[in-house]
């Protein structure tokens, strides 16, 4: 069965087209997923990310164009986009994760009025460099939003989220020696 019989059959909702496809490109698609999602803990996403393509190749397929390009590469087009929308969430749903024990940490030592409280947070901050210190005085003591913190840095948010997931591990790393 060649790529039009199977794009026919699946803008006719065939299943048999889908089947087809699968059987020709399923390997391709499993490597291609496998690769994208290659980190331990992304294993949980391969099935889902496999489903997913299966489901957008079905819904697509009907917009395939043969002049465009072969439908292996429509079909490896639309599986690499997906592997990589499965990346980024699980790694956003990572750093959520690392943010929320960072918050605990950061609860360690709530800001009160108290001028000692506040000296005992700026000699935590006394373990990061420089630039990790301005963005955590902005996020933390003055409650500036990480795209101002950019901008005022003239470097990207996505930047700002780094400094301070590193400088969250320094300082929970600092307290730990503190309490030993």
């Amino acid at each position: 069965m060649g790529d039009n019989e199977i794009v026919t059959l699946i803008r006719n909702h065939d299943f048999t087209g889908l089947e087809k496809m699968i059987e020709i490109y399923g390997e391709t698609i499993i490597k291609t997923i496998r690769g994208v999602l290659s980190d331990n803990s992304e294993r949980n996403l391969w099935s889902d990310c496999e489903n997913e393509v299966f489901y957008t190749l079905w819904k697509k397929i009907p917009n395939y164009v043969a002049d465009k390009s072969s439908l292996a590469t429509f079909i490896m087009v639309i599986t690499r986009n997906k592997a990589i929308d499965f990346k980024r969430k699980q790694q956003l749903q990572n750093r959520r994760q690392t943010d929320l024990k960072t918050e605990n940490v950061a609860s360690n030592y709530q800001q009160t009025d108290s001028p000692l409280a506040k000296e005992q947070f700026l000699e935590l901050l006394d373990v990061l460099n420089e630039q990790d210190q301005l963005i955590f005085l902005h996020y933390y003591f003055y409650q500036t939003a990480p795209i101002e913190i950019a901008q005022l840095l003239e470097i990207k948010t996505s930047a700002v989220y780094n400094h301070l997931s590193r400088g969250k591990i320094l300082l929970q790393n600092a307290l730990k020696g503190e309490l030993a």
